[in-house]
């Protein structure tokens, strides 16, 4: 799943590289998405794997507001999207989408490590 993660992250950031073009159309919908949901996939499924291997810790990430981190998170994305879409042409746009790639990756990696490993299986 990582490397499905990567591909699609990757490709959704070089599809927009070719074509830099402003403005809600579904190719930029899709560059935005497939960004996001890649880098979610890519870290989420390298903790996964790490857990029930063995390889990192079973127990929960529990981060002080790890809540309202995601909420923040998710509404940065929300925010980045929208800025994306309107504004994003050119350097800019391939700018925002590294920055929802990063934002992206680390919410895989918050969200997948504050799983238990016992509940592992059920994020796979």
């Amino acid at each position: 799943h990582s490397l499905v993660g990567l591909a699609a992250m990757c490709t959704s950031i070089a599809s927009f590289t070719l074509k830099p073009e402003k403005g809600v159309n579904v190719e930029n919908i899709a560059s935005v998405l497939g960004d996001f949901i890649g880098g979610v996939t890519l870290t989420g499924s390298i903790i996964a794997f790490g857990k029930l291997n063995g390889n990192l810790s079973s127990k929960p990430l529990n981060l002080p507001g790890k809540n309202l981190l995601n909420l923040s998170c998710l509404l940065t994305f929300f925010g980045l999207m929208g800025y994306f879409l309107v504004c994003g042409e050119g350097e800019l746009g391939v700018q925002l989408l590294w920055t929802v790639a990063a934002l992206s990756m680390f919410m895989g990696w918050h969200l997948v490590g504050s799983v238990g490993g016992g509940d592992m299986p059920v994020c796979i």
